[in-house]
């Protein structure tokens, strides 16, 4: 009997010991998660104010006026815009088509091409 009696009180001592251990593990866990919510809140809130900003310097009047002052754009004219007939008219030919009109040749009609304005 002395020998269960001396085991039972190891095993409480082992069980008090964990159950300390992890009593404190706990308790750290509890303190990071808390760092953590308090980290996104942060983040969160730095998020909010970089949304506000953004908003702010994306106004429509705002890129408006520095397009005005550093790219000297003016508005588009009537006059300026052309049909695809007239624009065909006025395209300078690629590489590729100015080749192939030397060969004799026609270069297939590709759907993903898109011409650029040189």
């Amino acid at each position: 009997m002395r020998v269960v009696n001396v085991l039972l009180a190891a095993f409480v001592v082992a069980s008090a010991f964990v159950i300390y251990e992890l009593k404190y593990e706990s308790r750290a866990l509890k303190q990071r998660v808390a760092e953590l919510r308090q980290s996104i809140k942060v983040e969160r809130d730095a998020v909010a104010v970089l949304r506000a900003e953004w908003s702010h310097l994306n106004r429509p009047e705002r890129v408006a006026k520095l397009a005005r002052r550093h790219l000297g754009l003016k508005p588009l004219k009537a006059g300026q815009i052309l049909t695809a007939r007239q624009y065909d008219s006025i395209r300078q030919p690629t590489p590729a088509e100015v080749a192939a009109r030397l060969l004799g040749k026609t270069l297939p009609a590709d759907p993903n091409h898109t011409a650029s304005i040189n």
